[in-house]
Formats: structure tokens, C-alpha cells, sequence
């Protein structure tokens, strides 16, 4: 009998929480989506506002900063309070993170800030949170737009005790992406820690806070300041040298012991004997729990090196090492990550590829680089194209974006289209069709061929073909232009 989310829940929660990942795993028995579905019901945040807060805060909800119409707190820490707000000119909801003025207050601070603001925007990446939009208060306090995820914060699925060890693979791969993009920008995190990191509905990871801790001024003596933040900073962070990407690297090597063994490496009640633990205390043994392969372990010795000369120089070689250990294949290598044409030369399939292509295209635009894995996976299990379709369905975001995709590929469900591939039109000249095509192509994508093959055999007329063709293409205006230009063929 399969359980509900909801009783796996309820389950969960009478266990204690360093049990409740493992019955949570063997409560789904491989079911990826249940298992998503659980896990973002146990460690749903609680949408009372936080305690501690300060009246100003609380009484800004229901009224307007900037274009944004505040709805409510959803956290609060050292570095602001974040709201869910609605964008007024989009109808769309962000997360609104308002810093307060004493970290900005210098005007030093401020530019150095907005620059480093305006350098994370510039990131297109699908691992790392952007920046919709900065502004500033009548107060002169900052505040950043950022997209509103569903999902949960990482810290909340540690807490429930160590992750599968592929979970913990993929969600640290996926960071290393993240990160690696934004070394190649020349912007190192600086705050890697499972609070600044979102696991979607998706099951896709985000990265916040780029740029935020850099003007933090974190005062290592003081004894408010975060252990969550001291827990991941390398040595040369605590020393207060200057800091390249390999700190960054430091961080990630701390969150993947964690996240493995569900405690971190370095022990301490409070900052100041961690900050002791990591710059002078014998390091801790790395050794996992079985079946975990224990070469885990030599990657960790490497990421944690004191010495920076010693440590990974790279993310590159990090994810490298990783990915032999693993074997792992949630998302592609970050060599191919850019090309979507070098991507989708690993999908073999006896579907048609450039069919493939287009659902990769379609795919990535809602879940990132994991596409052509996705489609590959599918389309290896998979007997005809309306199969494939219902095996990608479950990684949409929404019913809506389902029917969408589906109505765009639902004609390759149809046994016409075996003919269609193998055999040449019989109604339309073929140099025409061949025209029609090139069209319809840059309206649709690849999947036109197999249309104008189908319809150009069924077709009675020029006219009939080009209204079936359009009927494909959502847009009004796209509609239009493309019957202007489909006529110039005949």
C-alpha cells in the first residue's frame, strides 16, 4: 500500500529527527516525487511571523516598498528581514530582503554593495538566485527583489538527520555549478551555509545571498555573532586575510561532511571555540559511515586543507573527483553546461532527435541543466512519445505549463507520425514542404519537420497546410507573421 505524504509526515515527526531522513526514504520506496512532496511538507516554515521582531518590521506588512506590496515575514536574521512581497507592476510574488541601514550606512559600503549588486544580476545561471531588482526607502534602507521559491531551506532537511548519499551528491554538484559560474565572474559567495541554500519543488538548488556578506562586517569577538556563519568560514576568513574562491570551497567541503553524516566537522557551542576547532585543533577524522565510498573522505581531506596551497584549486577538480567517485549524472559536467548542442549529443535514443532537442529546449527553460539528463532518462524508458511525455510531465512546475507542453508534443503520440518520418509527402511538392519547414522551424523549433511531414501529406491545399502549422504556435502576433512568411513558399 503506498502511503500519502501527509501520514509519511505525520510518521516522520514522531521519530527523532536524526531518523527522519532514512524512514522518509524507506517510507517512498524510489518515488522521486513523493519523496519531494514530503519533504517540502516537513520542512514547510512555519508562515507566523517570527518572533523577535521588531515593530517596524511588523508594521510595514500591507503596505508598499517601492512597487512591492509586503504580505509577510518569512525570515529574519543579522543581514535584514526578508518578506514575501507582490511585485504591483507584475502581479508576480518575490521574496523582498531589506538590509538595514547600519550595514550600509558608509558610503563606502553602500557602492561597494550595489556594485557587487549589479555584478550578481549579471549572473544567468540556474543554481543561483538572482536579483530581480534594488532599490531604496524614503529611510534610506536597502532592499533587494529576489524570486520567491517554493521548497525549503537546506538547514531544515539537515536536521532531519544525514541525506542519502546520491541526494547529498547531486545537491552539492549542483552548488559546485552555481559557484563555479560565479568564480568564472569573478564573485566569490564568501557565506555558504545551508540557510543560504534553497532546494526547489523542482528539486532544483538556488543559492542566496551573493554579495550580502561581503559587507557584513562580521565581529569574530562578539558573542552574538552567527554560528551558522562561523561554522563554514575557512581559516583565512577567520584570520581576516584576503579570500579567493577556495574559500568558497572550504565552505561546500563542510556542507557536504553535514549534509553526509549530519554533523558538522568542526564542534563548538559557541564562535569562539569553533573559530579554535578550525585554525588550531587537530583536524577531525573525515571517515564516513558505510556504504558511503570511504574516497568520499579523501575529497573532503582535500577540501578542508588549512594550507591553501594544498586545498582545491578549482571547483573544477572538486566536481571532477566527485563525479568519479559517484558516478553521478543528476546534472551535466559544467565543460558542456553552456552549449546546449554539446549537452544533447550524449541523448541516444531511436526517437527522433531533433524531436529530442526541442524537448530538452522546452525542458530547460523550467528546470535548468538537468534537461537533457531528464529526456535522456525518459527516453530510455519510454515506448512512444505520448510515454515520454507522461514520464517528463511530474519535473513541470504546474498543471498549467503540463498542458502546455503536452498540447505542443501531443501530435507525436500519434502512429502517423512512424509514417510521417520514414515517408516522403505525397500531396505538396517536396521543395515547397522543404521551404515550409525552414518556416516553421524558426517559429517552433525542430519538431516542425515532423509536422509539415504529417500535414503536408494530409493537406489538401497550401492554405490548409499553413493552418494547421499555426495552429501550433501560441502568440497572435507570431501566428501571423509566421502565415505571412509560410504563403512566400508557395
Amino acid at each position: 500500500m503506498t502511503l500519502s505524504s501527509q501520514s509519511i509526515v505525520e510518521a516522520a515527526l514522531d521519530l527523532p529527527p536524526q531518523q527522519r531522513n532514512a524512514y522518509i526514504e524507506d517510507a517512498c520506496a524510489g518515488n522521486d516525487q513523493l519523496k519531494q512532496d514530503v519533504l517540502v511538507l516537513l520542512t514547510k516554515p512555519d508562515y507566523e511571523t517570527p518572533e523577535n521582531i521588531p515593530e517596524s518590521a511588523r508594521s510595514i506588512i500591507g503596505q508598499n516598498v517601492g512597487p512591492y506590496k509586503i504580505e509577510s515575514i518569512i525570515g529574519a536574521g543579522g543581514m535584514g528581514m526578508i518578506h514575501k512581497a507582490t511585485d504591483t507592476r507584475l502581479g508576480r510574488h518575490v521574496a523582498l530582503k531589506c538590509l538595514p541601514p547600519h550595514l550600509t550606512v558608509d558610503n563606502h559600503n553602500r557602492e561597494r554593495f550595489l556594485n557587487e549588486a549589479r555584478a550578481v544580476s549579471t549572473l544567468d545561471h540556474p543554481n543561483i538566485c538572482t536579483l530581480y531588482d534594488i532599490g531604496e526607502t524614503e529611510e534610506k534602507e536597502l532592499y533587494l527583489a529576489m524570486p520567491f521559491y517554493q521548497g525549503y531551506t537546506l538547514d531544515k532537511r539537515i536536521e532531519n538527520g544525514p541525506l542519502p548519499f546520491s541526494d547529498a551528491i547531486a545537491i552539492c554538484l549542483q552548488i559546485c555549478e552555481g559557484l563555479l559560474a560565479a568564480h568564472n565572474h569573478g564573485i566569490v559567495h564568501r557565506d555558504i551555509k545551508p540557510a543560504n541554500i534553497i532546494v526547489t519543488t523542482e528539486n532544483i538548488i538556488k543559492i542566496l545571498d551573493f554579495g550580502v556578506a561581503k559587507i557584513s562586517g562580521v565581529n569574530l569577538t562578539s558573542t552574538g555573532v552567527s554560528l551558522g556563519t562561523v561554522a563554514y568560514m575557512s581559516p583565512e576568513q577567520l584570520e581576516g586575510q584576503k579570500v579567493d574562491g577556495r574559500a568558497d570551497i572550504w565552505a561546500v567541503g563542510v556542507l557536504l561532511y553535514e549534509m553526509l553524516t549530519g554533523e558538522r566537522p568542526f564542534q563548538g557551542d559557541q564562535a569562539p571555540s569553533i573559530i579554535h576547532a578550525v585554525l588550531y585543533a587537530d583536524l577531525p577524522d573525515l571517515s564516513l559511515p558505510a556504504p558511503i565510498p570511504q574516497d568520499v573522505s579523501t575529497v573532503l581531506q582535500k577540501a578542508l586543507q588549512r594550507d591553501l596551497e594544498q586545498r582545491y584549486a578549482s571547483f573544477s577538480a572538486f566536481m571532477a573527483d566527485l563525479r568519479a567517485i559517484s558516478s553521478n549524472e543528476t546534472i551535466p559536467p559544467h565543460t558542456i553546461i553552456t552549449s546546449r548542442h554539446n549537452t544533447e549529443k550524449a541523448i541516444t535514443t531511436s526517437f527522433d532527435q531533433n524531436t529530442l532537442d526541442d524537448l530538452v529546449s522546452e525542458l530547460t527553460s523550467h528546470v535548468g541543466p538537468i534537461a537533457p539528463v531528464l529526456v535522456k532518462k525518459a527516453a530510455n524508458n519510454s515506448q512512444n512519445y505520448q510515454e515520454l511525455c507522461q514520464k517528463l510531465d511530474r519535473h513541470l512546475p504546474d498543471d498549467e505549463t503540463r498542458q502546455k507542453m503536452r498540447k505542443r508534443f501531443d501530435i507525436l503520440s500519434s502512429s502517423e507520425i512512424a509514417d510521417a518520418e520514414t515517408e516522403s509527402a505525397s500531396s505538396l511538392d517536396e521543395e515547397k514542404l522543404e521551404c515550409m519547414v525552414d518556416v516553421t522551424t524558426s517559429f517552433i523549433g525542430p519538431i516542425a519537420k515532423l509536422l509539415v511531414k504529417r500535414y503536408g501529406k494530409k493537406s489538401k491545399s497550401s492554405d490548409e497546410l499553413c493552418q494547421q502549422l499555426a495552429e501550433h504556435i501560441e502568440n497572435e502576433n507570431d501566428k501571423t507573421r509566421f502565415l505571412q512568411q509560410a504563403r512566400s513558399c508557395f
